[in-house]
């Protein structure tokens, strides 16, 4: 990446000059969404083209660096991956575009999926005052079921592009300018490189001189890469350097994707070891359990220190998150965006302002229109207050109009996610492609 004046920041291409990044550039002038705008007012619904076809393939992409490891890998994650993408063409030629869920689609998905063609998608919708307030009753399967859920973003892509609006105004209006966003990517970059945990903090410069003013760090390491007492040494010890090396003017959070499972004590040395450096939340420090979590406030209450506790990432039906919201156990609470879908994550997020004391933070892991349709739904939502950032950029496409600045991403105001398709994205297509029609 490179600075800007204003400490603008414009992501740059890792290793291809042809584009990926989140950008703000006129450069990127290619035509957008020409044709009808479609607006109606209640009582007078205006049909939209129907869905033509569903298509689903796998795209490359990259980190914007080599990601050491998490608790629970068997190897770094790397620098280079694939992401699964949904793609949705309405008879007029608008194309939607959306990211698939972790698990490829089976026949029986696919097969659940397959009737939404020939559908009108407004239908799909309630709306007021040409705004979407909820999904209709015999959607609410499809769109907030995590194994089908992934495909309402490619629907509420195309529904933006046909009324020319981003997909945030189709819900609400704004309520915060720039979106507070946390750097994901600290994984256990010392064991992955054979180092020792300076360079933890090296790479912590690295992300505050690129614009970051939040990061989350992965611990867990007892668990699996470095067992025992020396494990929890370590993590301790990359934390303190890493406060050290961004200063004190800065947010960390910890994720140990459950790496102190059955080690109370070794959890609340952890948590005490680190609570003197700010520690904004603690995530997953072992698996869900409220009683477990109020026994280890009290263990940290006796030495004056608090530590707020973020979960549900792994949470596929948010009903279950009811009763972590009436637990008050829980500060941060992290449903999925790829696995829970965009409105119902939405609709959960409006049901917990009941919970002043509960935040919503999507989950988001490598995905760059996972971060963008994060980045939507706090644009509307107050309770939404961080965004995940894992900082990997998918090659297919090309958004458009993004700038980030001073630790916050400003959106687009282009139509739908604001995303095109790069030239010649077929190029970057892995395996086989999937076309319903």
């Amino acid at each position: 990446m490179r600075r800007r004046a204003g400490d603008e920041v414009i992501m740059k291409p890792m290793f291809n000059r042809r584009k990926f990044l989140l950008t703000g550039s006129s450069l990127l002038t290619a035509p957008l969404f020409a044709g009808k705008s479609y607006h109606f007012d209640d009582d007078k619904i205006e049909e939209a083209p129907a869905i033509k076809t569903i298509s689903i393939f796998k795209a490359s992409g990259n980190f914007y660096r080599f990601i050491g490891p998490n608790s629970y890998d068997k190897a770094p994650k790397g620098i280079n991956g694939a992401r699964p993408i949904v793609k949705v063409t309405l008879a007029d030629g608008t194309e939607g575009i959306g990211v698939v869920g972790y698990r490829e689609p089976t026949d029986e998905v696919l097969a659940k999926i397959k009737p939404l063609i020939g559908k009108d998608p407004f239908s799909f919708y309630n709306w007021k005052d040409d705004r979407i307030v909820g999904v209709k009753d015999n959607m609410i399967e499809l769109f907030h079921t995590a194994i089908y859920s992934w495909v309402e973003s490619a629907v509420l892509d195309a529904i933006g592009k046909l009324k020319s609006r981003p997909v945030w105004r189709l819900f609400g209006e704004s309520v915060r300018d720039g979106i507070d966003t946390y750097d994901g990517t600290m994984y256990f970059e010392e064991i992955a490189q054979g180092r020792d945990v300076s360079i933890i903090g090296d790479l912590a410069k690295r992300s505050r001189a690129d614009g970051y003013r939040a990061i989350k760090i992965k611990l867990g390491r007892p668990s699996k890469w470095l067992p025992g007492e020396e494990g929890v040494q370590r993590d301790i010890d990359a934390f303190v350097t890493l406060r050290e090396a961004v200063g004190s003017n800065f947010t960390l959070m910890a994720d140990a994707n459950n790496g102190y499972a059955n080690q109370f004590d070794w959890a609340v040395r952890l948590m005490r070891g680190c609570a003197p450096y700010n520690m904004h939340f603690m995530e997953e420090l072992f698996p869900d359990d409220a009683a477990l979590y109020r026994k280890l406030r009290t263990a940290l209450l006796e030495t004056n220190f608090f530590i707020p506790i973020a979960d549900g990432e792994s949470v596929n039906d948010l009903k279950v998150f009811d009763s972590y919201l009436a637990d008050g156990v829980y500060n941060y609470l992290q449903p999925d965006m790829h696995t829970c879908g965009f409105s119902n994550i939405l609709s959960f997020a409006k049901k917990a302002e009941a919970y002043p004391q509960t935040k919503v933070i999507p989950h988001v892991w490598q995905s760059q229109v996972g971060l963008i349709m994060s980045l939507h739904i706090s644009k509307i939502q107050k309770n939404i207050t961080y965004v995940e950032d894992s900082r990997y950029f998918e090659h297919a496409i090309i958004p458009q109009g993004y700038v980030f600045r001073e630790g916050q991403w400003f959106l687009s105001d282009k139509p739908g996610w604001g995303i095109e398709w790069a030239p010649d994205y077929r190029q970057y297509v892995v395996g086989k492609e999937v076309v319903l029609s």
